[in-house]
């Protein structure tokens, strides 16, 4: 079998049992915050969350068009407040959470493995008459995942200075 042909058979299979894509060990592996506590095997289901195994992902998405004025403006400043609420609802919500098993709550504990997300990013889009596969709509989304990752980085260090650095932090500084 011809590379290329195989290649086209994995992305196919992927295809026909709805799988949102493929990764690479190795990139992802090079690309892990964690590595000196073992290496990323897989992903969950949706691929949106890769970490040690037995970890969980304490998820949240946050519906764009809620932020979505009657003028067709974005909130930014709500879209900032309601992402520093939500990083640290996250936070809080490892430490109440209930899991199948022990070793991932012990893990979510001690790697406080929270994601933050959006959802309805072509909701908001087509109000505003972009196309996904568009300059603007690649903009658009670049602009709010930005805005969201540095505000949730900026609460969680303000978390981190006040409370500490998670648990197996230290073991990982340098990654």
């Amino acid at each position: 079998t011809r590379a290329r042909d195989l290649w086209e058979q994995i992305g196919y299979a992927a295809w026909t049992c709805a799988d949102p894509g493929l990764q690479f060990d190795t990139t992802i592996n090079d690309w892990h915050t964690c590595p000196d506590s073992g290496r990323i095997n897989a992903s969950n289901p949706c691929s949106e969350y890769m970490f040690l195994d037995d970890t969980a992902c304490n998820l949240a998405s946050m519906n764009l068009l809620t932020f979505r004025r009657e003028d067709g403006s974005f909130d930014t400043d709500g879209f900032k407040h309601a992402t520093r609420l939500w990083t640290i609802t996250l936070e809080i919500s490892v430490l109440m959470a209930q899991f199948p098993s022990w070793r991932i709550a012990q893990l979510s504990f001690d790697y406080r493995t929270l994601g933050l997300g959006f959802a309805n990013i072509g909701g908001l889009l087509m109000a505003a008459g972009f196309s996904y596969d568009s300059d603007e709509g690649r903009a658009t989304c670049a602009a709010v995942s930005a805005l969201m990752t540095g505000v949730a980085y900026e609460t969680s260090a303000e978390m981190a200075n006040e409370m500490g650095a998670f648990p197996s932090h230290e073991a990982n500084r340098d990654s």
